[in-house]
């Protein structure tokens, strides 16, 4: 048995479900989590917690806020040296034999001062360690993308990159591109093709697509909007739960979403045609919607006026978008656990890779 130290952005829930999924598989070993938001909260009562500040991309009007952006990781960057202590004191009593991280932006540094060996599993890495083609009009959020990467997330040399898409990996360093892992609550789910809508929005700033979606000739489930239940028209409106949602998700006819990755797996898993509407400004959520159009799993646009006509395009193929899903989408859970299970121990026992 191994111990782990195990870092998670808290921001949204995917990086907390994506790091569940694993260690509710490696039940041979002991894990103890750093993080904040909502990790504390869905973690309480499972595994040990260490509550730490989250350094995250602040949205605005359908648009990542540079300025608010910048202020909050530089609040976060002064935190380093009490947090660091934090994380060190934690490292020499509890002793853990190996770290990894999904994107918490504390741990890395302790990890290095205190010579504990640490890897990441995410998916944001897929910018940093692979190919792929920038747009003209994207060059001003990849450059923004890069730039936040390399400053304040790019702590560690191993990196395990979870993806359904697989650009060409860049040749140096130990990085490594698999499939998605999607959280065990997804397999209870029967899909069946209802009639109705989901929509996920990450945040409460996109009114044009609501407004758009009351003139739909479908119901239309609505998460992440409100934080309340209310029914408006053809509109529902729902509050963040994570069993509801998978339900809703399932049922459905398609989903509208922004473009975060792990919904997005969550989606294809259930064989939804995706239209996305990725945040301006987060190149990492153009580059999954880019590729959802590519791979034939739905279209996205960065429009910011959605119409009737943006729908009645993306219907008009939706037989299409089911069969390339169903061909080509792999779960990628049972590949993951094995590749971090080897990880963990190779580190905690020096084993070769």
């Amino acid at each position: 048995m191994a111990r782990v130290l195990y870092g998670v952005m808290g921001n949204t829930f995917g990086h907390v479900s994506r790091a569940l999924a694993v260690t509710g598989r490696l039940t041979e070993h002991e894990f103890h989590f750093v993080g904040g938001g909502r990790v504390p909260e869905v973690l309480r009562g499972l595994y040990p917690v260490l509550e730490v500040p989250v350094a995250h991309t602040v949205y605005q009007k359908q648009r990542v806020s540079v300025p608010r952006t910048c202020g909050h990781l530089a609040h976060c960057v002064a935190s380093i040296p009490r947090v660091n202590r934090q994380i060190l004191d934690l490292i020499r009593q509890w002793q853990p034999d190996v770290a990894i991280c999904d994107r918490e932006f504390f741990l890395p540094h302790a990890a290095s001062r205190a010579g504990l060996p640490i890897f990441s599993l995410d998916h944001s890495h897929v910018l940093q360690v692979c190919r792929y083609h920038v747009p003209a009009s994207q060059t001003i959020s990849w450059l923004l993308s890069r730039l936040e990467d390399s400053l304040f997330f790019n702590y560690t040399r191993h990196n395990l990159v979870t993806s359904f898409f697989h650009p060409e990996l860049k040749p140096d360093g130990q990085n490594e591109l698999l499939p998605p892992v999607l959280r065990p609550a997804v397999r209870e789910h029967r899909p069946t093709t209802g009639d109705h809508v989901f929509i996920y929005q990450t945040t409460p700033t996109f009114g044009a697509l609501i407004d758009v979606a009351r003139q739909l000739k479908r119901p239309v489930v609505v998460y992440g909007f409100r934080n309340e239940r209310a029914a408006e028209g053809n509109l529902t409106f729902k509050p963040f739960d994570k069993t509801a949602i998978l339900s809703d998700l399932a049922g459905s006819c398609y989903a509208v979403v922004n473009a975060g990755h792990n919904l997005i797996c969550e989606a294809l898993a259930f064989g939804k045609p995706l239209l996305c509407f990725p945040i301006a400004n987060t190149f990492e959520q153009f580059i999954n919607a880019w590729h959802v159009r590519r791979l034939g799993y739905g279209d996205f646009s960065t429009s910011f006026h959605p119409s009737l006509a943006t729908f009645a395009n993306f219907e008009s193929r939706l037989d299409d978008y089911r069969r390339n899903i169903e061909t080509r989408f792999v779960d990628g859970t049972d590949i993951v656990t094995s590749r971090v299970r080897e990880l963990i121990d190779h580190y905690s026992s020096s084993k070769p890779l």
